[in-house]
């Protein structure tokens, strides 16, 4: 078991990714959605590096941090809304030349992202745990939304061209089984695609607990670009495009972390804040141009 060094956590699993049984603590988090009081342990596995929330919780206890509207509100949204959301998704596709074919999405969420896909060029499959999300994508892509984990689905091997984890992974307590499972859906050469946080963009470095991204207690495993490829190539892909911009996810995670770290440092302190919003597009933006961004999209084939 790890004994996470000058901690006083109770025993941790092994990490699921190198089964290494030892880890050092980093730094503490609180849930940025105030579900609780509970602070949270990030520790750094001495095995592969991977960075890793604690305390260990299963699936069941991570529910009760899920709020109803955290994957978006029950309002129904218009197709251009949804087109213009799952732009930058369609965008990376289109860089990785895929236009069409098979494609599962691993926790789809309300299905946002395969409705926004033309359905004459994509048959279109999804797995999702929750059952508000899941019934709402089956209300428009039916029997090919299932409910319920990853490793539960039951589909045929090598029948897919994609497999997307968009905003997926790092929740999932069993990374590696997760992307072994995707290398046996996809067909030799299919191209899977994961999206994550950077653990080692500008953003984690300068706020460590209180960077947005981190998302403790839901996000489970933090990869360093280097961790994620390490991982993917034991599993059986080799990474051929990777991206650290996004315009959904970096600038605003710069600001809410800002913002996290400076309302409550004053009045000085709440004018920088205020200051600092016009150039916080503009810098993330170059600093994701410099390969820091706060978030990473990996295109890998299967060898």
């Amino acid at each position: 078991m790890i004994k996470p060094y000058g901690s006083e956590l109770d025993e941790l699993s092994s990490c699921s990714i190198c089964n290494s049984t030892t880890a050092r603590v980093l730094y503490t988090a609180v849930d940025r959605l105030s579900n609780s009081g509970e602070r949270f342990t990030i520790v750094e596995c001495e095995g592969c590096g991977v960075l890793r929330t604690a305390p260990d919780m299963s699936y069941a206890e991570l529910a009760r941090f899920y709020p109803e509207d955290y994957w978006g509100d029950s309002a129904e949204p218009s197709d251009t809304w949804i087109r213009r959301s799952q732009r930058e998704k369609l965008e990376f596709l289109g860089r990785c030349g895929l236009t069409g074919g098979r494609i599962l999405d691993v926790g789809c969420g309300a299905g946002f992202f395969l409705r926004a896909l033309e359905s004459d060029r994509w048959e279109r499959f999804g797995v999702e745990t929750g059952d508000k999300a899941a019934t709402i994508a089956r209300r428009f892509l039916g029997d090919k939304i299932v409910q319920g984990t990853f490793s539960a689905a039951q589909f045929q091997r090598e029948s897919f061209d994609v497999v997307s984890f968009w905003s997926a992974l790092e929740h999932t307590n069993e990374p590696r089984e997760n992307l072994i499972s995707a290398a046996e859906l996809l067909r030799p050469g299919g191209t899977l695609i994961v999206q994550l946080p950077n653990a080692t963009s500008y953003q984690a470095q300068a706020f460590g607990g209180d960077w947005f991204s981190l998302d403790a207690p839901r996000h489970r495993y933090h990869y360093s670009p280097s961790a994620l490829e390490r991982l993917l190539k034991e599993t059986g892909f080799s990474v051929y495009r990777t991206s650290y911009f996004s315009r959904a996810h970096n600038a605003h995670a710069l600001r809410q972390s800002l913002k996290k770290r400076l309302l409550s440092a004053g009045a000085g302190a709440r004018v920088v804040f205020y200051l600092s919003i016009p150039f916080i597009r503009p810098f993330d933006s170059l600093m994701s141009a410099l390969g820091k961004g706060a978030t990473m999209t990996v295109g890998a084939r299967k060898f």
